[in-house]
């Protein structure tokens, strides 16, 4: 069983317990989790170390784990966490993103619901005012780098302009299509061929349509 240690240990501690390389890649943790508010990636470890393999970080990590100045969770690439202390997240830096649900790329399906859960994201990447994520299903959004399982995270908002991806209502029912304004209507265009355009009438859009938000960026997990 691994030792857990006290936040407030004593870096003469830690030089006792680790070599000089296992002090470096701790401390390269520690200074990670407090710039970016989480873990860095095995790959962010070997080119900071010049490691030439994957397996020369995964071996620090382990023993500096198996000492007890480490947790992580097995297939998860950012879970590892030193236990002297907790990542420090500027507040500035991030926002909170309500996770609503299922949203179809593919046939619609009912997406509003209920919040499942909250996601803290950064600004940097996720810019703007009144965003909301929901869960993709489906695969007609492909070819746009969007699969099944993936978090659609979208700004709330009616307008669009041509070309953009947006989640669209339509008798209460919502899917993920890209948006084209037409003659005959909105064009809600897949990207898969093996799905074909949509358009909603001006009078279904007056009647019950509405554009729920517009992708700002998605999230996936491996």
């Amino acid at each position: 069983m691994n030792t857990v240690i006290n936040y407030g240990i004593q870096t003469r501690e830690v030089n006792k317990q680790l070599t000089n390389r296992q002090v470096q890649v701790l401390q390269f943790v520690e200074d990670f989790q407090d710039e970016h508010g989480g873990a860095p990636t095995l790959q962010e470890i070997c080119d900071h170390f010049g490691f030439r393999s994957i397996s020369s970080a995964q071996e620090h990590l382990r023993l500096i784990e198996q000492k007890g100045f480490l947790t992580k969770k097995a297939n998860s690439s950012r879970s590892i966490r030193s236990v002297r202390r907790e990542p420090k997240i500027d507040p500035d830096r991030i926002v909170s993103v309500p996770l609503l649900g299922g949203i179809a790329a593919g046939a619609p399906s009912f997406a509003l619901e209920e919040t499942e859960d909250i996601l803290t994201l950064p600004k940097s990447l996720f810019p703007g005012r009144k965003l909301f994520a929901l869960r993709v299903r489906g695969d007609s959004m492909i070819n746009a780098g969007i699969y099944d399982g993936d978090i659609a995270v979208l700004k709330s908002q009616p307008d669009f302009t041509d070309g953009d991806i947006a989640a669209v209502v339509v008798d209460e029912e919502a899917t993920l299509k890209r948006l084209f304004r037409a003659s005959n209507g909105l064009r809600l265009h897949p990207e898969n061929e093996a799905y074909s355009d949509r358009i909603i009438s001006p009078d279904q859009l007056k009647r019950s349509c509405r554009v729920a938000g517009v992708l700002v960026g998605t999230i996936r997990r491996f």
